[in-house]
């Protein structure tokens, strides 16, 4: 599979490996929820609001682990705060993509950075 890495303008400072959105007025901003359809890619760098990032819209990246960090028998991920990943779970939030094992890395704590497929917005729990 080959990387998809677009830019985007960001609509306020934005960090490092950060799940994005799309806004309303076309720029991006940090997701913070797993029920956001509009998550759209992993910013490749930490910017500035106003600044044009690198974004991976589709593809293998690193993001952060939110709060708790991550068990070694999760597969898939949803967003968490501030732009982070957490374990795909619970009812109304949508999996973004697949945790890509690492022999060195089994699970993963608050702020650790992990390899996953970034597929976007899917897999609705019901």
């Amino acid at each position: 599979m080959n990387n998809i890495i677009k830019t985007f303008v960001a609509s306020e400072a934005i960090t490092e490996f950060a799940l994005v959105s799309s806004t309303t007025d076309g720029k991006i901003a940090i997701t913070d929820a797993a029920t956001d359809a509009r998550c759209i890619g992993v910013a490749q760098r930490a910017c500035a609001s106003g600044e044009v990032v690198e974004v991976l819209v589709q593809g293998e990246s690193r993001v952060i682990t939110g709060t708790g960090g991550i068990a070694n028998t999760a597969s898939l991920v949803m967003a968490a705060a501030d732009g982070t990943v957490l374990a795909h779970a619970t009812s109304g939030n949508y999996a973004i993509g697949q945790i890509l094992p690492n022999v060195n890395q089994a699970s993963s704590s608050a702020n650790d950075q992990i390899l996953i497929k970034f597929t976007g917005p899917n897999n609705l729990l019901p």
